[in-house]
């Protein structure tokens, strides 16, 4: 079951879970959702995201559903915040994985806490076992004098310590000599302890070398029989072989730790992986930046910084309307939301408040970026200064200007075409010689009305013109009016 109240980020798992082969019983958008259908699905396992929206957050969901379901929980969290964590320790999880998340990361959390989840059933049941021994003598039972040596032992006394009854109670060995020296001195002035107390009971886990050298852990349960003065009596107990749940619980401990380091190396991983993006876009001279869906800016490149005359935490989350002026706002807003709405690439030209407080002329260039699922996760935009081009281009129109100003003054016939004859240009006199307007051959093939005897040579002539040899002159008979023949 996955609880995740962003929905996209939850249908991006409900897919890689399936990919994986594992059956998404549903999906949760709050505490109380997740609630409620823990208790009609009974899941094998759920991830649960720690920042619910709703008065209900994860941990707490979590705590409500352990207490009628046993399911293993793996926490997702866009944070490794240590109090988040303490706080999510309470309720027992099986592991966390911190967003951005891998597949690979979520295949390994779920095998280990279904493992993990396994092996505490395991333990359960052999806590099962262990009261049943209990009640049926399948530990050691015990009684010894207030000395603490022992007027009987029962039960599994060959099976626990590979010793008979007979043996121990002889001393040879005394049960004492069978501890772990490590675990020795503990136990010795732990039974000082006892003796001294004359009532009450106590609890103690130790190790034992068992005849064939092998070490045991033993849980022991001790029981003090008071005399009538208040003195110690008897002491009754019982021993336990608790060996395999010990390596249990050593092997939960070692995956914990193993889990914790990953998500250590991962929270390291992840913040160079960060540190490296912003100093590779850093070292890109055009201004760069990257918004959300929600057109709040992410991030931007030292470039963007300095063009616009503000610091990165100056312009992280916060939006155009909050920076910039409200016309150049309303600008990119309105292209904003087209982009976000058509996706794919969008070019324009805008006037930019620079940071030398002058306007520039810009090409703005912005791409949509997508999850797994192909949904918008935001944009990313570049800036180009065209300020210069702007004024070559003014220049040269202005330059244009002046030119057919000066060439309309004149009563020569001139006109200016491509190769192909297509005309690009001609003035009054032109026009007016040949009885036509511009347009009539703006933009349209003309062919002068050259007289057959002199074409040949007229065409020899154009055809001699090249970049080093420009210029040149030539003169012929044209048709004018169709058969008035003018040189």
């Amino acid at each position: 079951m996955v609880v995740e109240d962003e929905q996209i980020v939850a249908e991006d798992l409900r897919h890689v879970l399936t990919g994986m082969g594992y059956r998404v019983v549903g999906i949760a958008g709050s505490g109380e959702d997740a609630v409620r259908m823990a208790r009609e699905t009974l899941p094998d396992l759920i991830m649960m995201d720690i920042s619910l929206a709703g008065p209900m957050d994860g941990t707490e969901a979590a705590g409500k559903i352990a207490a009628f379901h046993d399911a293993p929980v793996i926490y997702l969290t866009a944070f490794a915040d240590s109090a988040i964590i303490e706080k999510a320790k309470v309720t027992r999880p099986y592991g966390y994985i911190l967003k951005p998340y891998e597949e690979r990361e979520i295949k390994t959390a779920i095998e280990i806490s279904l493992y993990t989840h396994d092996l505490h059933r395991k333990i359960a049941e052999s806590e099962e076992r262990y009261r049943g021994f209990v009640q049926n003598f399948l530990g050691i039972a015990y009684r010894r004098r207030a000395d603490f040596s022992p007027e009987f032992f029962q039960g599994a006394v060959e099976a626990i310590s590979g010793y008979t009854e007979a043996e121990l109670l002889a001393n040879t060995p005394a049960w004492e000599d069978l501890i772990h020296p490590a675990d020795a001195d503990r136990i010795r002035l732990h039974n000082i302890e006892i003796a001294q107390t004359g009532s009450g009971s106590a609890t103690r886990d130790y190790r034992i070398a068992k005849r064939d050298g092998k070490i045991a852990w033993v849980h022991e349960l001790i029981r003090v029989i008071p005399e009538i003065d208040g003195s110690t009596h008897a002491i009754l107990g019982s021993i336990y072989d608790i060996t395999e749940q010990k390596a249990a619980e050593d092997a939960l401990q070692a995956m914990n730790q193993e889990l914790e380091e990953r998500v250590r190396q991962r929270t390291l991983s992840l913040h160079q992986q960060v540190e490296f993006l912003q100093q590779l876009i850093d070292t890109i001279p055009s201004p760069i930046y990257y918004k959300n869906p929600s057109c709040v800016y992410l991030g931007c490149n030292s470039a963007f910084e300095s063009y616009a005359g503000l610091s990165r935490s100056a312009i992280v989350g916060r939006t155009d309307n909050e920076i910039f002026p409200p016309d150049f706002a309303a600008l990119t807003r309105e292209k904003d939301r087209f982009l976000l709405n058509h996706r794919g690439i969008q070019a324009y030209q805008a006037k930019f408040p620079h940071a030398d407080h002058f306007t520039r002329h810009i090409l703005v260039k912005k791409a949509t970026y997508h999850d797994s699922e192909g949904k918008i996760a935001g944009f990313i935009g570049v800036l180009v200064d065209i300020t210069d081009r702007i004024r070559a281009e003014e220049q040269v129109r202005e330059s244009e200007r002046r030119f057919r100003a000066l060439v309309q003054d004149q009563t020569d016939l001139i006109f200016r075409f491509l190769p192909d004859r297509t005309i690009l240009f001609a003035n009054e006199a032109f026009l007016s010689y040949f009885g036509k307007s511009s347009e009539d051959v703006t933009g349209f093939i003309f062919r002068l009305p050259i007289h057959p005897d002199d074409l040949e040579d007229v065409q020899a002539h154009f055809a001699s013109l090249s970049p080093p040899h420009p210029v040149s002159t030539t003169e012929f008979r044209c048709l004018r009016n169709g058969d008035e023949i003018r040189w």
